[in-house]
C-alpha cells in the first residue's frame, strides 16, 4: 500500500501499511531527562538530514496518508484547500485538482471571515461555518480560536437552537 505525506496540526500520525496509526515527535533526537520520561525534541534543534536539515523549529513530521488525488480533498481532515503546496500537490497528485494559485490558512482565513461578515442572518453565518467545517476543519478550527468572540454566538446558542428548529427546512447533503 501506498502511503504519502503531508503536514496536518501539531502532532503527526505514521500510517504504514493501513496498519495503526502512532504519534511520533518529528525529531528523532529524543532525550531523556533522568526519569522515564522521554523528551520528544532536541534542545538544539532538528538535526535530520534531507528537506528539514538545519531546521530549528519544534515540531512534529508530516502525516502519511494512504490516500491521493480527490479523496485527500474529499476528507475535511486532510484537505487544505488551496494552502497545498507545490511539492505536496505533485506527492498527493493534486495537480489539475486545485487551482494553481497557492494561498496560505491566514489569507484563507480572511477571505471566510469576509464572506461570514458579509451575510446578515446568524443562520447563513452558521451554514457558511457548518460548510467550511465538512470541507476544511483546519481552517474552521483556526478560524474558531482566532475569533472565538464573534464566533461563539454562531456555533452555539442562540444560533444553533434556532438552527435546531429549522432543521428540517435547511437539511443538505
Amino acid at each position: 500500500m501506498m502511503s504519502s505525506v503531508f503536514r496536518v496540526g501539531r502532532r503527526a500520525a505514521v500510517t504504514v501499511g493501513g496498519g495503526a496509526s502512532q504519534a511520533r515527535p518529528f525529531s528523532s533526537n529524543t532525550k531523556a531527562n533522568g526519569s522515564n520520561y522521554v523528551m520528544p525534541f532536541s534542545e538544539e534543534g532538528v538535526e535530520e538530514e534531507g528537506e528539514w536539515e538545519g531546521c530549528t523549529r519544534r515540531f512534529f513530521p508530516p502525516i502519511k496518508v494512504p490516500v491521493r488525488g480527490a479523496d485527500i480533498l474529499t476528507n475535511p481532515l486532510f484537505n487544505k484547500g488551496t494552502a497545498f503546496k507545490s511539492g505536496e500537490r505533485d506527492r498527493l497528485r493534486l495537480r489539475g485538482l486545485l487551482p494553481p494559485r497557492m494561498t496560505n490558512i491566514h489569507n484563507q482565513k480572511e477571505r471566510i471571515l469576509a464572506a461570514i461578515r458579509a451575510e446578515e442572518s446568524d443562520i447563513r453565518k452558521h451554514i457558511l461555518l457548518e460548510d467550511l467545517h465538512d470541507r476544511n476543519e483546519t481552517l474552521y478550527h483556526q478560524l474558531i480560536i482566532d475569533h472565538i468572540e464573534e464566533m461563539a454566538p454562531l456555533i452555539y446558542t442562540p444560533t444553533v437552537g434556532q438552527a435546531c428548529k429549522e432543521f428540517g427546512a435547511r437539511y443538505r447533503r
